[in-house]
């Protein structure tokens, strides 16, 4: 009878330690205001155009010898819309959205996000699957939210506003991509203008942009 209890006792620390685990896990790495800083020092003279290949068409920022690297858009058929920070031709950190999930983070941490519904459908990190606290769940969204003057925000949300990472889509054509907090843009982002395919790097301390 001592041994069973025992069995369970174990049993019980091993379930309270995946829930803290669950409970503790981050939505994608937070990164370092220093990091994204110096990122922007080495990319902010790379020059930006439209690259098509067999993989899909890329609208961003380039190296000068024509490797993709700095901020960017990839429009492939294998991950759908790509959007965010890239090094070396790969994503480093963004928005993978397909045509039924969104993925918001780096290849290796990202959250996933259900586009019928918005919710989160789990936290992938380390090739681990992780079901994300209630809170984090009843807290974050991925949304489209719509504006009268023609606008679209297609992005992270917390109780309907925008909050995360996201893409805000103007009227005009041109898109911006970066960080928003309490519907203000927060920290780097980029601006992409579809009328000379240029890509214009932007800093906002989140309390005197657009609302």
């Amino acid at each position: 009878m001592k041994k069973i209890f025992v069995v369970i006792a174990m049993m019980l620390m091993m379930v309270g330690n995946a829930f803290a685990q669950f409970v503790r896990i981050e939505k994608y790495p937070a990164i370092p205001i220093e990091f994204e800083a110096a990122f922007v020092d080495q990319v902010s003279g790379y020059v930006s155009g439209v690259v098509k290949s067999m993989y899909g068409q890329y609208f961003g920022q380039m190296t000068p010898e024509g490797n993709i690297y700095g901020f960017g858009s990839f429009y492939t058929d294998q991950d759908g819309e790509v959007y965010g920070l890239y090094r070396n031709g790969d994503l480093a950190f963004g928005i993978k959205k397909g045509s039924d999930i969104a993925k918001v983070g780096t290849n290796d941490h990202y959250t996933a996000y259900d586009l019928h519904t918005g919710n989160i459908l789990y936290v992938m990190k380390d090739n681990q699957k992780y079901n994300p606290s209630t809170e984090l769940k009843e807290n974050n969204k991925f949304l489209v939210l719509t504006y009268p003057n023609g606008d679209k925000y297609v992005g992270e949300s917390s109780h309907n506003k925008r909050d995360g990472y996201g893409l805000y889509f103007y009227a005009n054509g041109n898109f911006y991509y970066g960080k928003y907090k309490d519907n203000k843009q927060l920290g780097y982002g980029a601006l992409f203008k579809q009328e000379n395919n240029n890509v214009t790097i932007q800093y906002w301390d989140g309390l005197t942009n657009q609302e």
